[in-house]
This record gives C-alpha cells, structure tokens and sequence, in this order.
C-alpha cells in the first residue's frame, strides 16, 4: 500500500508541475517545434534520449533543475506535438533537428545557451555543440552515448546481463511473435518495461520509471529515420577534431551499462572537460542520484 500510494504521488507530481508551464511552438523548416519553458535564471536547453523519446519523460528532470535554472524542454522533431505531416528523410534528420534547436534559440533571442543532452541526447548535444559551437556556452553531458554509434556493439548486452529472471520471462512473453504481430508498438514499449531495471542500480528506483511507461512516450519509427540519416552521413566525431573549446561536465554512473569507456573519451575529445563518475548509480542518473546532478550542475555553472 505505501508503495502504491508513493508512486501515486510521484505521478500527481508530474502532472502538478506539468501545469506550470505551457506549450508554445516556433516553425522550423515547415514543422511546428513545440516546446516547455521551467524556471527562472540562466536557460539550459534539456535534450531527451530516443531517438523518439517523448519529453515528459524528462519533466523530473526540469524539475530538479529549474529550481536554480531555466530549462527549456523542447519536444524533438518528431516527437510529441512537434510532428511533420509525414515522417521521412524529407522532413526527419540530424540537419533538421539541429536546426530547430537555432529555430527556438533565436525565438527566445539569445545569444547562447547551456546545453544538456541525456543518453542519445547526449550524442546530439555534442554534434550541436560540433556543427554551432557559437550557439552552444557550455555542454551538460548525462549517461551519454558518446560520439558514435559504437556503444551498440555492446549496451544491449549488458542490460540483458542485468536482468532477473522474472525480467527475462517478461521480455520472452512480450517478444512473443504472435503478440509482436498483434500489436507491434505496444509489446516494443512492453519489452522496454521488462529491461528497464538493467539500466539501474538500485531495482527499486527504475520502477519509478518503468511504472510511469506509457505507449505514447515513444515514436519507434523516428529511429529508423535517424540512425539511417547518421550512418549515411556518417556521423562519427571521433573521427574529426573537436571545434568546441568551451566547459563540458560529464556525469556518469558507476554501473551505467553505457560502460566507463565511452565517458573516458569524451573527457580526452573535449579540451575543457571535467569528469564526474557517481556511484551507485546507472544509466538515469538524475532519478538515483538526484542531490548530486543537483550540485554538480550547479557547482559548473557557477551557481
């Protein structure tokens, strides 16, 4: 009952702090690009991961932060309500979705911003900071995927090697064909539930963000748009040599199965970066160790 109830709060919570703060949108090159704006002080624009990840899944995020600073949740391009009539190379790509970012940096007229990226977000923060190190005043780097895709090779793995069985017979029910066939995006979003704890330290904690899942958090076909668009182009930053000198913070969790390697290397790629790993902590950072992101942000911007 305390469980239930503990979690019932933390939904009315959401919703709560939801309410403070109203859409607006600026076009982008034919798209409406939708957008939250929480807090006052100085704007951090807050990148989800995904690709296809819907931004209130980062609204406990905006609210541990907008306590100090100004975040600006922005729906991707793709996502939420910031959605093209159709979804295809046309109106979906790297290119597009930066370019919204300069879009709604300019309606807010300034002249930069702190930037914090989240797991893919991560990713597209630093190839934000790469192709517009001008608009970019310092990058926030969360569990970040890194600067390519290699992180792939591996971070399925080591969520499955973190699993319960009780997690694997959930994945295995979900992944039944016959199910997948019946409903394709549901048992997707079903087969995430049953990883979720994988990308945890604590079990206990992910349920606060497996038990908050809906279907429509997700737009799975934004992905095969996306990670078409960055092979194809070959989006890969190891390969080329950093443009942005300005101050990047890297939080990582111990036990996030994106491994220590990839923000090893990100702390060499950028000339002023500072590394931070926190213990007892995966992949979502900001839910297991809330007080410290808090801190840490607040002691690299200055506040």
């Amino acid at each position: 009952m305390i469980r239930k109830l503990f979690y019932i709060l933390i939904i009315i919570g959401n919703i709560s702090f939801d309410c403070l703060a109203q859409y607006n949108q600026v076009e982008s090159n034919g798209v409406e690009i939708y957008y939250r704006v929480f807090g006052k002080g100085e704007p951090l624009l807050i990148l989800g991961g995904g690709p296809g990840d819907n931004a209130n899944r980062y609204l406990s995020l905006c609210e541990l932060l907008s306590k100090s600073f100004q975040c600006i949740l922005v729906d991707q391009r793709g996502t939420g309500k910031s959605m093209p009539a159709v979804l295809d190379s046309t109106t979906i790509s790297i290119e597009l979705t930066l370019s919204d970012f300069e879009a709604l940096r300019k309606e807010l007229n300034l002249e930069s911003w702190t930037v914090l990226g989240f797991s893919y977000g991560g990713y597209l923060a630093s190839l934000y900071a790469h192709f517009y190190p001008n608009a970019v005043s310092s990058l926030i780097l969360l569990g970040s995927i890194g600067l390519n895709l290699s992180i792939f090779q591996y971070f399925n793995d080591n969520i499955t090697s973190r699993l319960s069985n009780e997690g694997i017979e959930k994945f295995d029910y979900w992944n039944d064909s016959a199910r997948v066939a019946a409903d394709p995006h549901h048992t997707l979003v079903e087969r995430i539930r049953a990883r979720i704890p994988g990308y945890f330290y604590d079990r206990k904690k992910s349920l606060i963000v497996s038990q908050n899942m809906q279907d429509s958090d997700f737009n799975f076909e934004l992905g095969k748009w996306i990670w078409g668009d960055i092979q194809r182009k070959d989006l890969n930053l190891e390969k080329v040599e950093s443009r942005f000198n300005k101050p990047v913070l890297i939080l990582h969790g111990r036990q996030d199965p994106v491994g220590e390697s990839i923000p090893q290397k990100l702390s060499t790629y950028y000339k002023h970066a500072q590394l931070f790993f926190l213990e007892k902590c995966g992949h979502y950072s900001w839910v297991e160790q809330p007080e410290k992101v808090y801190r840490y942000v607040k002691e690299f911007l200055g506040k």
